[in-house]
């Protein structure tokens, strides 16, 4: 019945996905936005909104996604500030699900 419905799954083989690096421009002196951040989100196949907020709760700030869906985050942030949690999302959110299938 696997091997019908999904013979990836059934082959044993893996699929890898490399998530992009953040984009991150500053717009004036207190806002930052994550210009590709709904690219992340389709490649991880989460909603922009619960991603959202996973991201402005481990930065500790507020933010919304703008018109053209980017992410905007109130304060100065780097990339770095952004790096290390979007593998902190996929390990608790992505890969856990994964693992309870």
């Amino acid at each position: 019945m696997l091997t019908d419905n999904n013979p990836v799954l059934a082959s044993g083989e893996r699929r890898t996905t490399v998530l992009r690096t953040p984009h991150v421009l500053r717009e004036g002196t207190k806002k930052t936005i994550l210009a590709n951040f709904v690219e992340i989100c389709q490649l991880m196949h989460r909603e922009p909104e619960h991603v959202m907020s996973f991201y402005l709760a481990e930065m500790g700030t507020s933010g919304s996604l703008d018109g053209t869906q980017m992410l905007v985050v109130r304060g100065r942030f780097g990339p770095k500030n952004f790096e290390p949690i979007q593998p902190r999302y996929v390990n608790e959110y992505v890969m856990s699900r994964l693992q309870g299938c």
